[in-house]
């Protein structure tokens, strides 16, 4: 926001610099803000369309060839673009040129990539009856980084500047890499070498097509499209609302990076709360089965886009992050119900396509939630943007309670490789 003020638009610094209080006017944030959402825009799809592209391909060959390599990949992606940005960050250029650091996060896969091969290592080494609670710890340990980065880098930041921010991501993705490069088993006996000319080989897309289209025992169609529908419309509602959620706070209740940066960090240590209790008490303890905890899920996060359309105070967002503390249950218990609809050995082709919408939904999710917010900016109440939101989760709910009925027919044809004597 502060080099689109005073690179793109050229006003005068002293009041851009106001921008990093969140004492800037309110014509300076009209001008700066619409320039700095279409920024995000181009960010999110850079990031979204090449992933999504590569992801296809992934899956199916890490089913052949092993999780490790995909994994390395991710990695290597993301200390290239820390490490770009840790140079790009000394100069005062456009913002525009900042998303060239972007470049090989896209290429690699980058976070993609990650989820991908973490998703598909947690389904080959879990259970069915523990994988809810194993996929729950992946998305906790997500969020218990998110939290820490956004209390820290502040902290990095006012002391030694954006540099030193970047710098400390690249070496925190070096050490990530290294780990799993050293210390991670593989977890796909293959014997044959891995074959890397093989990765764009278009028969692993066909492969993974008919994969996930075509009937047979062990492959419920029904439940996983309907699964992979629902964390489409999830990935939508939380990325969208992510997109413009700094610059809502900023324009209507002048919070400053740090603050929305406490509040996010609140958010996500409730979320984090939420998905260990709810996993493990509504699914172990008060039997609640994984449909019925997604819907809980899905309607705190309706919840919470409700009371933020209305927000015109700060302790309106943190009553809104207190209402979304079981958001982040739905997408553990959604995994665990698509891992459990098809056979094993195809894991990996149907969370590849899973991943990959999954990927490019941020950027229908920027672009929509982007455009209504800027044309329905504050003082509007309720904020139209939120309320898409709240339309999103009650649609969810509908197809969760769908799955649900469909699950209970189902549930008693439990499917198992049978050898026969003979062979």
């Amino acid at each position: 926001m502060y080099r689109v003020c005073s690179i793109t638009l050229e006003i005068n610094k002293s009041e851009c610099l106001l921008l990093h209080e969140n004492n800037g006017s309110a014509i300076i944030y009209g001008k700066v803000q619409p320039i700095a959402s279409e920024i995000l825009m181009v960010k999110t799809f850079i990031e979204c369309i090449f992933p999504t592209f590569l992801s296809l391909f992934l899956g199916p060959w890490s089913d052949k060839y092993g999780r490790k390599p995909i994994l390395i990949f991710g990695y290597v992606g993301l200390t290239l673009t820390h490490f770009i940005f840790s140079f790009m960050t000394i100069w005062d250029i456009s913002p525009w040129f900042l998303l060239i650091a972007h470049i090989p996060y896209a290429c690699l896969g980058g976070f993609c990539i990650i989820l991908l091969g973490t998703i598909c290592y947690i389904s080959d080494i879990s259970n069915k009856k523990d994988r809810a609670w194993q996929l729950a710890w992946m998305e906790t340990s997500i969020f218990i980084g998110i939290i820490t980065g956004l209390l820290v880098g502040p902290i990095v930041f006012r002391a030694y500047g954006y540099t030193s921010v970047f710098w400390s991501a690249t070496v925190c993705c070096i050490i990530a890499g290294l780990y799993i490069c050293f210390l991670v088993p593989e977890t796909i006996s293959n014997s044959n070498t891995t074959s890397f000319s093989s990765l764009f080989d278009i028969e692993l897309v066909k492969e993974l097509i008919s994969t996930c289209t075509k009937k047979r025992d062990g492959f419920n169609r029904y439940i996983v499209w309907c699964c992979m529908i629902v964390i489409i419309l999830l990935v939508i509602t939380f990325q969208g609302e992510m997109t413009i959620g700094y610059l809502f706070t900023s324009a209507r209740l002048h919070w400053d990076v740090d603050t929305y940066s406490n509040y996010v960090a609140i958010k996500l240590f409730l979320i984090t709360f939420g998905i260990i209790f709810g996993v493990n008490v509504l699914t172990t303890y008060a039997g609640f089965s994984e449909e019925a905890a997604a819907i809980l899920s899905v309607f705190s996060s309706l919840s919470s886009s409700m009371v933020q359309s209305f927000a015109w105070k700060s302790w309106h967002m943190y009553l809104s992050a207190g209402t979304s503390i079981f958001s982040g249950v739905a997408s553990p218990m959604l995994r665990a119900i698509l891992s459990k609809s098809v056979p094993s050995k195809d894991t990996g082709k149907v969370f590849s396509l899973t991943v990959s919408i999954e990927t490019l939904t941020p950027a229908a999710a920027a672009a929509l939630y982007g455009m209504i917010y800027s044309h329905y900016m504050p003082p509007i109440y309720p904020l139209p943007v939120f309320l898409v939101s709240v339309g999103i989760c009650a649609i969810t709910i509908l197809l969760l309670i769908n799955i649900q009925i469909q699950n209970r027919k189902v549930n008693c044809a439990v499917y198992e490789p049978l050898t026969q004597d003979s062979e």
